[in-house]
């Protein structure tokens, strides 16, 4: 079953106990910490696992299960090479036998296979050694007595991708048709009481090697519909999917990682990192969709797909010569009640770019503007600052492109905010922790906000928005759409954990982002109220 803790209350579970295993502890205190890992890992809060895993492995270095999940989270976070050494300690000092011992081959194998995944030169001398690597671990375990089938599974992935790059692997490696074929063999003896998520997982991506398209759908629908899958399992197969089988160069292959997304965010737990290639909405027929997710999920992936069109127009907010510092977000300067109408100008937030570079923010000749999702290589300029609002007004800068656009639409404003009715969802795009372009689909209430009719905003002409979809730095001057029509209905500009003051009055803080309503800037902007 789903987990049904909310992910605020799991953080602080977890951040309460690394504290007390650090000092006096109970038995109860670590069984606790233990019983929390694996819901942090399938909830993707590997952070909060690494903490505590790293507290109960002080505790009991012998705690094989906790190690594995430790490597697991280091690889899932970046760290592929220390969490192939944490997993080379488990095979070489839990007892054989042992089921960590073969999980932990298979996460050697991932983390070489991250190793390569990571690597830019794929010919490279280290992605080569890394690949090679990867089907030696995974090999391994699939060629015991009795056969680990997962393992053989990932190694079908990995000869199918050296196939599609036309690299050459070691001698004595069977052919990936044959081996898929094998491996469907193999998994439709495995027993009926054994068959979980994971089983689902292995038919559905063996069947990729036989390309038979029909039976991959049929075996795809079972799994994404299986009751106990969530999202820690969705992501490792739409990770797997993309950056091994490469299923998004084919029109086929993007429907499938379009049902795969689009069924994570139905979770409504996922994080979706998104490519420049994952944006290009496919033109797959809409009874793909229905075959495999039914009406409802087939409106569910139009649905996403309106919301990657939108994203082409989400732009990261770069330093010259630099990383990138927030978000911005293409708007018509006629929805603004600006002349020329048809210009479009990018709205991001003070604290990232103003006119001084005022309290650490860009100046705009030290800023570039790029839609990743559009074109990665292209970097605009920015001409001018058509209006900026500092951190308590609107923190808001309206910037001039000195060159437009000439392949993207501006975002639509709502004209109004949603219905304060404990249903409402938002989704922020943009660039969390300075990374690639997300949208994020985890806990997205729309908490509360100060508009009509019952609103009372603190700052005089300022309608200010709060709703929980989780931010991070790099995530300012995103847009925050509504959940009907991908609509803009505010400008982020802050957030936090713990600690918001609650709007309207209401005593107390809560676990809220902060925006501000576009018709308040709007207003500000017809009122000429910038400070400059």
């Amino acid at each position: 079953m789903p987990d049904l803790i909310p992910r605020d209350e799991l953080k602080r579970r977890a951040d309460a106990l690394a504290e007390v295993l650090l000092d006096e502890y109970s038995a109860q205190d670590v069984s606790d910490a233990r019983e929390l890992l694996p819901r942090l890992r399938d909830r993707r809060e590997y952070e909060k696992l690494i903490t505590l895993a790293e507290a109960l492995s002080r505790i009991d270095p012998q705690d094989f299960t906790t190690r594995r999940l430790y490597a697991q989270a280091l690889i899932e976070t970046g760290r592929a090479s220390a969490a192939a050494d944490v997993a080379r300690g488990i095979t070489q000092n839990a007892p054989q036998g042992d089921k960590e011992v073969y999980e932990a081959q298979g996460l050697l194998g991932r983390a070489f296979k991250q190793v390569f995944i990571d690597a830019r030169i794929k010919g490279s001398i280290t992605a080569r050694r890394a690949m090679a690597d990867a089907i030696e671990a995974y090999r391994k375990y699939y060629e015991a007595d009795p056969p680990k089938l997962w393992h053989g599974v990932n190694l079908l992935a990995l000869l199918d991708n050296c196939r599609q790059r036309g690299v050459d692997v070691a001698p004595g490696l069977p052919e990936p048709r044959v081996l898929a074929e094998r491996l469907l063999a193999q998994l439709d003896q495995w027993p009926l009481d054994k068959r979980d998520e994971w089983y689902l997982a292995m038919v559905a991506e063996a069947s990729l090697g036989t390309r038979n398209w029909q039976v991959i759908e049929e075996n795809l629908r079972q799994y994404v519909t299986a009751p106990g899958v969530e999202e820690f399992h969705l992501n490792s197969t739409l990770r797997q999917f993309t950056e091994i089988w490469r299923l998004g160069e084919s029109k086929r292959g993007s429907a499938l990682l379009d049902i795969l997304r689009a069924r994570l965010l139905s979770l409504a737990n996922g994080v979706i990192e998104l490519a420049p290639a994952d944006v290009k909405v496919t033109d797959a027929d809409r009874s793909t969709y229905e075959a495999i997710l039914g009406k409802e999920g087939a409106k569910t992936v139009e649905w996403w797909r309106t919301g990657l069109d939108r994203a082409r127009s989400v732009a990261a907010i770069y330093r010259v010569l630099g990383d990138r510092t927030g978000t911005g977000f293409l708007l018509r300067a006629g929805d603004l009640g600006l002349e020329p109408a048809a210009e479009m100008l990018v709205l991001t937030n003070f604290h990232v770019v103003n006119r001084e570079g005022a309290r650490d923010a860009l100046t705009p000749d030290q800023a570039q503007i790029v839609f990743e999702a559009e074109d990665p290589n292209r970097r605009y300029t920015v001409a001018s600052i058509v209006w900026e609002s500092p951190e308590e007004r609107c923190d808001a800068a309206l910037l001039r492109l000195a060159e437009q656009p000439s392949n993207l639409a501006p975002l639509r404003i709502s004209k109004a905010l949603p219905v304060l009715n404990g249903e409402a969802r938002v989704y922020v795009i943009g660039h969390p922790g300075g990374r690639a372009l997300s949208i994020s689909f985890q806990d997205n209430e729309l908490l509360d906000h100060e508009g009509p009719t019952a609103g009372k905003p603190a700052i005089p002409g300022i309608v200010r928005v709060h709703y929980r979809a989780p931010t991070e730095g790099g995530s300012s001057g995103s847009p925050v759409f509504n959940g009907s029509g991908w609509e803009v209905i505010a400008l982020h500009h802050k957030g936090g954990t713990l600690g918001m003051p609650k709007l309207n009055g209401v005593s107390g803080t809560y676990a809220a982002n902060e925006g501000v309503w576009l018709k308040s800037i709007i207003e500000q902007l017809a009122a000429g109220a910038a400070t400059g």
